[in-house]
């Protein structure tokens, strides 16, 4: 599974991602998403887009809570898309969670002629539905304490005929939502309400209507894992086709974009920042034409104005940061020593053997399983881990 998997990004794939994303992608996670999201997932992979704010974090997941008043007591599911998800061909490719208990999975099944079918599983507070299978991938993201699953087009003209098939699907206390995604123009600036998701191309969804626009940053030809905090930045990494990379944040929803420089020459890097902003740890890039290159591991408890070098790896093996309130993070090294290393908080942990990436939600963290189906939850900052399956 995990060939059809590496293979699946390969073919996906539309805009060519710079090279530590193909690294981590391919040789960190083998790779189990999106994402993803992302991306994670994703996720992820795709990257997937994460909301960062302070959530109650409720009972630890694969313990569901009964359903809350006003969320039915089941919702409807498609049975393609059921038969998919529990084929024993099918993979598991990615993860996003709103909450413990509120999360969305893909899955994705391989069809004749090296393609694949794709299918999702939404499941709040004990209740699950499904999204309608597709033949592009679908991408799963949090937006607020709600998670969506998109089945995105191939691009973002609006004369691409893969718009007919694109669709979000929701599941919220009134029951499962579906709406077709809508093509907008692309703009420099977007609303308060919309939510940004990128890999490669920054993209705006609104989720009230299901408009999907392309977002342009003045002087950047690409965008990575975009995350808002409770003061309502927007934070991201943006490169330019050289493929250096450096932090980007705006105020204003698009209006003026800041930045600040990861570390000079690197290209492209990796970014988690705090529910509250103030914490964010950095993975910069590797350097062109080195090999054996050591990367640092940076550590902001002021918003990025001051930097502290808390470790040094092999940046093909270094991957997943996250960051806390409480002025910690978390990173993810998969070197011939594996280690969950905690900037600000100590001593590495060791990981588990089959984590193969990491995203947090206030101080809940989770990953997709490397090489498996399950994924794997921590609600203690990575001392304990849990599996479950997201079917």
């Amino acid at each position: 599974m995990s060939e059809l998997k590496e293979l699946s990004w390969e073919v996906q794939k539309t805009v060519q991602p710079l090279p530590f994303e193909a690294l981590e992608r391919r040789g960190v996670r083998r790779r189990h998403r999106r994402q993803a999201l992302t991306g994670a997932g994703v996720v992820a992979t795709v990257t997937i887009a994460v909301l960062a704010a302070v959530l109650p974090l409720g009972n630890a997941t694969g313990t569901e809570k009964p359903p809350t008043a006003g969320t039915p007591a089941s919702a409807p599911v498609d049975q393609a898309a059921e038969k998919l998800i529990h084929d024993k061909k099918s993979g598991a490719v990615g993860i996003a969670f709103a909450t413990p208990t509120r999360w969305a999975s893909v899955w994705m099944s391989p069809q004749p002629g090296y393609t694949w079918n794709y299918a999702a599983v939404l499941s709040r507070d004990g209740v699950r539905t499904t999204a309608p299978v597709r033949k592009n991938q679908y991408d799963v993201l949090r937006v607020g304490d709600e998670v969506l699953a998109l089945s995105m087009p191939t691009s973002m003209k609006g004369s691409d005929p893969t718009w007919a098939q694109a669709v979000m699907v929701g599941l919220t206390d009134q029951g499962r939502i579906e709406k077709k995604l809508r093509w907008a123009p692309p703009t420099t600036e977007f609303g308060d309400g919309d939510v940004l998701l990128a890999s490669g191309t920054l993209r705006a969804l609104n989720p009230e209507t299901g408009t999907l626009r392309e977002v342009k940053i003045p002087g950047i030809d690409n965008a990575y894992q975009p995350q808002r905090d409770t003061t309502g930045r927007w934070w991201l990494v943006g490169a330019k086709n050289s493929g250096v990379g450096n932090i980007y944040w705006t105020d204003d929803r698009g209006k003026t974009w800041d930045h600040s420089v990861i570390s000079p020459g690197r290209m492209g890097g990796r970014l988690g920042v705090s529910p509250d902003g103030k914490t964010i740890v950095a993975i910069p890039g590797s350097k062109p034409g080195t090999t054996g290159d050591l990367v640092p591991l940076q550590l902001s408890t002021d918003r990025g104005e001051h930097w502290t070098t808390v470790a040094t790896r092999n940046p093909t093996y270094l991957s997943s940061p996250v960051a806390f309130d409480n002025g910690t993070g978390l990173a993810l090294y998969q070197g011939k020593k594996r280690e969950l290393l905690r900037p600000g908080a100590g001593a590495a942990f060791t990981p588990p053997a089959d984590l193969g990436g990491l995203t947090s939600i206030g101080g809940f963290v989770y990953g997709m399983q490397y090489n498996g189906n399950h994924a794997i939850t921590s609600t203690d900052h990575g001392k304990t881990w849990k599996y479950f399956e997201p079917r």
